[in-house]
């Protein structure tokens, strides 16, 4: 189950990466930062809940408990990329990443992540 929450985890990340893109390159013009976070939060959950829907049948949790396992291994991947990226791709310092998670500040990335967390338990009971 691990090998394939992992899996999984890894086309997440690109969804979320394009998603990431799709912000900052067209949403940010089309209608300002504070919108296209919004915008973002809302496409960003949208590409979770689709690829939970069709992935969760393949990673086979029995249990809520197996829900929540695959819940953290996707949010433990889901923040070393968001770090790795913010550190060494866009060279930002520790107090701008650690803002991005702030939602006092206008950022929406921590409520993204709850949602990636949560995900997989919310998937399982739907589709019961």
């Amino acid at each position: 189950m691990l090998l394939k929450a992992i899996v999984i985890g890894l086309l997440l990340a690109l969804g979320e990466v394009v998603n990431g893109n799709i912000r900052v390159r067209v949403l940010h013009r089309l209608y300002g930062k504070k919108r296209a976070k919004t915008i973002s939060l809302f496409s960003g959950s949208a590409i979770i809940l689709a690829i939970s829907w069709f992935a969760l049948p393949f990673i086979s949790p029995k249990t809520y408990l197996d829900c929540i396992a695959i819940g953290f291994v996707w949010l433990v991947m889901l923040l070393c990329l968001d770090i790795y990226f913010g550190r060494h791709v866009f060279k930002f310092g520790w107090k701008k990443i650690r803002d991005d998670f702030n939602p006092l500040k206008g950022n929406l990335l921590s409520i993204g992540m709850m949602f990636l967390f949560l995900s997989p338990s919310i998937v399982f009971w739907l589709q019961q």
